[in-house]
């Protein structure tokens, strides 16, 4: 629902609903649920609910509530729902936007909420050059209620299951990064760089003592780069990723990139791939990506090279035609130095393929099959540090694939 309310503001309220057919139904456990018989019992979510506040005759406005917001560097750090306040405006050629989102306002003691800052620079030199230059700030000042993934506290599960941002007091977080793109003629070059700084308090980071807590440093940073073109009616895109990773979590620095939002995550979704990045199209289920949460966001860092490539043909337009394949591994292939829990037989994660074919049957509705393919590398093979208790929780997998039908109806 959108509505106008007068010539300045506006209030717009939007619903979600997300579940798999049979899941669960007559009790409200967690989200995307509600597809089990007798669903019309829960799965209606409210997505957001804001208004927009334009000051007359001005390039000024205010978006304030539970609105979406996401990072300009391809949703690696966030792209969420989230409560706050934004700011926006427009001097020339440069835009700005200032926000501040309560991520979690922890029993109403200001002492343990989690706050998000963020300001956002967008300047077009000319038509054919564009730059920007960000700053988040992500506060955590002793809430326990978001931990990232798995939320395990003993030392030894989170050094081997690499969850170890879990277990934390407080967190400073700092994100500084820079964005541009370049076009030329029939190419377009596109990328970012992000740099982590920061402390996190109160990790269990001794391996000899599980009750000591210590400080993290955090120094980590990544980057991206695209290579745009289109030849003979095909976009091509050509791109390359790079995580920094840590092969010591023991010795006080984090050199990598800390996610705390990692579950609000979207990162390179728009490429296509459905495994080892996530899946924009069935979010609630192929979400995360395996390259970023066993590698990237674990700590043992990322590097990629995708190719991708859309068609769409004169001849019929209501076909899409897009495909892709990418390469993924590991920076390292251990966490901790002299601790074989975290070594991987490898740093390769593998290699996907993709297709996605949709077709525009009607005006506003479209139906497409989704299909991906993971060849996995050694960074999964057997490992876990020689004891059977340990080979026996970490073993190698299948080489994962997924195939769905998906309609869109636009209305």
């Amino acid at each position: 629902m959108d509505s106008q309310i007068n010539d300045y503001l506006s209030f717009v309220y939007y619903a979600e609903m997300d579940m798999q057919w049979g899941d669960k139904q007559y009790s409200n456990e967690g989200r995307n649920d509600g597809g089990g018989i007798g669903g019309d019992t829960t799965n209606l979510e409210t997505k957001n609910v804001y208004f927009d506040a334009n000051y007359p005759e001005s390039n000024h406005s205010f978006r304030v509530g539970l609105q979406g917001f996401d990072d300009n560097y391809e949703y690696s750090f966030f792209g969420a729902d989230m409560a706050g306040v934004k700011y926006s405006v427009k001097i020339n050629d440069l835009d700005v936007v200032a926000g501040w989102f309560l991520l979690i306002e922890d029993e109403f003691d200001k002492t343990d909420d989690v706050n998000l800052w963020a300001l956002q620079t967008n300047y077009e030199f000319s038509e054919n050059l564009k730059v920007g230059g960000d700053y988040y700030y992500y506060q955590n000042q002793g809430s326990q209620q978001y931990a990232t993934f798995f939320g395990t506290a003993d030392i030894e599960a989170v050094i081997a299951d690499s969850t170890w941002t879990a277990n934390r007091e407080e967190m400073d977080l700092h994100y500084l990064g820079g964005h541009a793109e370049y076009r030329l003629d029939n190419l377009v070059l596109s990328g970012w760089l992000n740099v982590n700084v920061g402390t996190v308090d109160g990790i269990n980071n001794d391996l000899s003592s599980p009750a000591s807590v210590e400080n993290l440093d955090v120094q980590g940073y990544a980057a991206r780069l695209n290579i745009d073109t289109k030849v003979n009616g095909i976009n091509l895109r050509l791109g390359g990723t790079y995580f920094s990773g840590d092969d010591d979590l023991t010795d006080g620095d984090a050199d990598f990139i800390v996610n705390p939002l990692a579950t609000e995550s979207f990162a390179f979704a728009t490429d296509g791939f459905m495994i080892f990045t996530p899946d924009i199209a069935w979010n609630s289920v192929g979400q995360y990506g395996f390259a970023l949460v066993d590698a990237a966001w674990a700590g043992y860092g990322l590097g990629s090279v995708v190719l991708t490539a859309k068609y769409v043909p004169e001849s019929a337009k209501d076909l899409t035609i897009k495909g892709g394949v990418g390469y993924f591994t590991s920076i390292e292939d251990k966490l901790a130095a002299n601790d074989p829990r975290t070594d991987r037989a490898g740093t390769e994660l593998g290699t996907e393929v993709f297709l996605r074919v949709g077709y525009t049957v009607s005006e506003k509705l479209n139906l497409s099959l989704n299909g991906a393919y993971a060849y996995l590398g050694d960074f999964y093979d057997d490992h876990g540090g020689g004891t059977a208790v340990n080979d026996a929780l970490v073993t190698s997998i299948d080489d994962p694939y997924e195939v769905y039908v998906k309609a869109t109806l636009t209305f």
